[in-house]
């Protein structure tokens, strides 16, 4: 175990997979250097590892003690669904919201190794001390230690082994995991053992491995016990790899390894449940066998890769036997002296104890799942004393025995800063996804399935902060001089952004307004509406540079806006209201940076007054409609790019959300007939500008005009979700009515993005997978009678062409087209008999446009700032009334997303 890192390592699985049976110690001996070849030595924190550092000397050992402090923010700590209810008995029950908490980690650790010249002996121990602020139930201590070690018998042949103990939980997104009021406890203990030999040019090694699991009982929120001992069991294995040493580069081999897993007694899977138990014998013995190629060319590339066959048999009748394909890889890629890429493929028979419940029929049972997973990742030095690291996993969990498959998704990014040689700063952001095809239809009427949700589904993200020390005194190691860093040192010339300069931008505007009223004698109406449209219009302003590339003006601007929403209903007594955004002007500052490439990054602060056109009425008394114009102030943040392009012209874009004072709307005669309205508006705009005064110098392309390749990155930013929703209803008997209206809200867009690209000269051709999590929803509620109905935009995945130009200064600008696939939740709720209540789960794939600007900060790494919209298409459904509505949900995404990627 290597600390926080690995804190929820138990649902995703993102370490690297073992590539046999057994792994013998590395060593010094000859027969491991005639095995392994050459020894790559990384060029990357060449001082984290004990042979480029003193650590404590204490008798023929070295000791290399260390803490780390970890706070960590986690969305859904649960790993759930958050559109399940929690007794699918009660529709309208309460909901197994996801829960977000605060974690305190304290990681102490101690590694030994030995300082000898022959054998070798080492011994790791830690733990992860966990404290939840809000949930305590959760907190966890978890530990380890263990020991190997090797005898060399002579140079070529050896003895080696190793013990260890621990107790560990199991994270919550774990079918096993999911129940009772505390995580599932277990203790481990594990031995392994081998002889190792070579003869000529073949290597023979033999080994086994033991290991003990013994799981704690778990208690529900009622106080039933949860029996968990009967998960204990035994697990033996013995296996054998010959290698045949054909030169230092290739090593092809054959292994082979038997297995028995051994229960303390048989399980009853459904002592919770109020079901009688069936008790199940879990016992098992299998086989796996493979032939591989190992290969190493120098301290560039090594790894291997082999197939073969598993195999594993069952004692219980009840469970069938399992054969299937077995594969591994693993890839060592030294890319440049700053840049370190790892990958691993891996398959394993894992064991379950998971059931499902049948319409009719007894439960069915899994007698174990298969899981395949790959994961690479990437590491490279940004400065002496900056490393970024990214990863991206996948795997799958097939459940044998049970029709259920589960894909794990999980991306990841790391910022490490030494502050000292024995202090360093981790700042660390995952997203983890599971998509299941399990599903448990519910609600059932008129034989439909009002509710019909992806059970196993969840998104989750966590974000850390961490700070390690390292206690023990740490050599200097051998770090490089750091790449180009992006910025410019004292300029010598007058800047290309100083003094005055005009403009015109155009772009697409999406408003977001917070209605709220009441409903005569029905109670309250609240909603969120979103608009969208173009919006164009001048801006003119002033600035100034400083020596060291600071910038500080003030701009003014003025746009006229054609973004609108409506809401129609054709019933006497409904509301017919719509709201248009019209011209707006502004006063701003902006402050930022200039990059030795000659792009302003800068931020935006200003305030911004605009025209709204409200209409307003109820149906039955137009004569007292509201037909009103009400001039609003905003305030208004952005972030933006100005890129030259020429000695006087430069191209601009820029993101802004605008947040503007609320105002009440009066439609009718009688008391209380007011509502509220209060808007914010994102606006992503692109702009063509001249400076008045002539630029001096030429500005630096970092990239040298090269940007094709493979290439990453992370990015966050926000989501206007809108939903065209046309329906006709009928109330009360009466009707139909049409219902036009549009729905939406804004909310946060997180995710990852890899891909690939070509280049002629200056146009660029790239193709892109991106994952990505919006946390974006909107909701009607009529309170205390009517119709309630939400709709919320979960995780998805993305792929995507990429089309650009790259400018004299690096700057690639590109449009995007490409397909989005999605995860959508629906609800709908109309009168008193919740059997009639919608509750579902949707994928949808749409097609995205966008536009986009890369701007170089070094050669390699790059600063992303895009614009994209996606329609899905629309979503139909009928209820089950006996006047029944009918729906449809026509719905599209602006999303506007800055991001940080490398390019490798």
């Amino acid at each position: 175990m290597l600390g926080c890192r690995r804190l929820f390592q138990v649902a995703l699985a993102l370490g690297v997979g073992v590539a046999g049976p057994l792994m013998a110690q590395d060593g010094t001996t000859d027969l491991q250097q005639e095995e392994t070849g050459s020894t790559v030595t990384p060029n990357i924190d060449d001082t984290e590892g004990p042979d480029n550092v003193a650590g404590y000397a204490a008798g023929g050992f070295r000791l290399f003690p260390e803490v780390s402090f970890t706070a960590l923010y986690d969305s859904n700590i649960y790993g759930v669904n958050g559109s399940v209810p929690m007794d699918k008995a009660e529709p309208r029950g309460e909901i197994e919201d996801e829960t977000s908490d605060i974690v305190r980690i304290a990681s102490p650790g101690l590694a030994v190794q030995s300082d000898w010249e022959r054998h070798e002996l080492t011994l790791n121990a830690g733990a992860d001390l966990a404290r939840f602020q809000d949930n305590n139930d959760e907190n966890y201590d978890d530990f380890w230690i263990n020991t190997a070690g090797r005898y060399d018998i002579g140079s070529a042949s050896n003895l080696f082994g190793g013990l260890g103990i621990g107790r560990s939980h199991e994270d919550r997104s774990s079918p096993e995991g999911s129940v009772g009021i505390k995580p599932v406890r277990y203790r481990t203990a594990d031995a392994h053992g081998g002889y190792a030999q070579r003869i000529g040019r073949t290597v023979l090694r033999l080994g086994g491995t033991a290991q003990r699991l013994d799981y704690e009982d778990g208690l529900t929120s009622d106080g039933q016990l949860i029996n968990h001992e009967d998960r204990d069991r035994d697990i033996y294995s013995f296996g054998t790899r010959l290698t045949y040493l054909l030169s230092g580069q290739l090593r092809p081999f054959v292994q082979g390894s038997v297995e028995r897993r051994r229960y303390d007694r048989l399980t009853s899977p459904l002592q919770v449940t109020g079901v009688p138990a069936e008790e199940l014998d879990r016992d098992s013995e299998g086989y796996r066998a493979a032939l591989g190629l190992a290969f190493d060319q120098g301290r560039n590339l090594s790894g291997e890769v082999y197939g073969g066959v598993l195999h594993q048999g069952f004692d219980d009748p009840r469970f069938k036997s399992i054969t299937k394909p077995d594969f591994g890889a693993r890839l060592g890629w030294q890319a440049t002296p700053y840049t370190r890429l790892t990958g691993s493929v891996d398959r394993s028979l894992e064991e379950t104890t998971y059931w499902e419940t049948q319409e009719s029929g007894p439960p069915v049972f899994a007698s174990s799942y298969l899981y395949s997973r790959a994961q690479v990742q990437a590491e490279h030095q940004l400065t002496p004393r900056t490393t970024l690291s990214a990863l991206v996993s996948f795997g799958q969990v097939d459940y044998k025995g049970v029709d259920r498959k589960d894909d794990l998704i999980g991306t990841g990014v790391e910022i490490e800063y030494k502050l000292t040689k024995n202090l360093l700063v981790q700042l660390d952001y995952r997203h983890y996804q599971r998509d299941s095809d399990y599903r448990d239809p519910f609600n059932e009427q008129d034989g439909q399935s009002n509710g019909d949700l992806f059970d196993g589904n969840y998104q989750r993200d966590q974000l850390s902060l961490s700070l390690k020390t390292l206690l023990y005194p740490v050599g200097e190691g051998q770090l490089s001089d750091g790449t180009y860093s992006g910025l410019s040192g004292k300029r010598t010339a007058s800047g290309f952004w100083d003094g005055f300069y005009v403009g015109a931008h155009t772009g697409g505007s999406g408003m977001a307004t917070d209605t709220t009223g009441p409903r005569g004698e029905q109670g309250t109406d609240t909603s969120t509406m979103v608009g969208s449209g173009w919006s164009s219009g001048l801006f003119a302003g002033w600035g100034m540079l400083s020596d060291h590339h600071w910038y500080g003006g003030v701009e003014i601007e003025t746009a006229h806006s054609s973004a609108d929403w409506d809401h129609t209903k054709n019933k006497s007594t409904s509301r017919t209201f719509s709201l248009d955004m019209d011209d707006s002007r502004g006063l701003s500052l902006r402050g930022g940076r200039e990059l030795a490439n000659g792009v302003l990054v800068y931020g935006r602060l200003g305030v911004v007054r605009t025209e709204f056109d409200t209409f307003y009425q109820v149906n039955d008394a137009p004569e007292n409609a509201a037909d009103q114009s009400d001039d609003r102030r905003g305030l208004r943040l952005g972030l933006g790019f100005d890129v030259m392009a020429g000695r006087y012209w430069f191209w601009r874009t820029e993101y802004s959300y605008t947040d503007y004072d609320g105002y009440e709307v009066v439609y009718d005669t009688t008391p209380g007939s007011v509502d509220r309205f209060s808007t914010q508006e994102g606006l992503y705009r692109i702009g063509l500008g001249r400076r008045l005064a002539q630029a001096e110098g030429t500005p630096l392309d970092p990239t040298n005009g090269d940007i094709g390749g493979f290439y990453a990155g992370g990015q966050v930013g926000q989501t206007f979700l809108q939903t065209d929703m046309t329906a006709t209803h009928y109330d009360a008997g009466t009707g139909p009515y049409r219902l036009h209206s549009t729905f939406g809200d804004k909310g946060v867009s997180k995710g990852f993005f890899a891909g690939y690209g070509w280049q002629w000269d200056a146009l660029y051709l790239g193709l892109e997978l991106g994952v990505e999590n919006s946390d974006v929803d909107w909701s009607h509620e009529r309170e205390p009678t009517g119709r309630d109905f939400s709709f919320e935009q979960k995780g998805g995945q993305v792929l995507s062409a990429r089309l650009g130009y790259q400018m004299d200064n690096g700057t690639l600008m590109y449009a995007r087209f490409g397909r989005a696939r999605s995860d959508f939740n629906y609800r709908y709720r109309k009168g008193d008999n919740e059997l009639n209540d919608i509750n579902r789960d949707v994928n949808e794939v749409g097609t995205r446009l966008g536009m986009g600007v890369d701007v170089p900060l070094s050669p390699k790494t790059f600063l992303r700032l895009d614009y994209n919209r996606t329609d899905y298409g629309d979503i139909r459904f009928m209820t089950t009334h006996s006047n029944s509505d009918e729906v449809r949900l026509d719905n599209e995404t602006d999303q506007v997303r800055l991001g940080l990627g490398y390019h490798f």
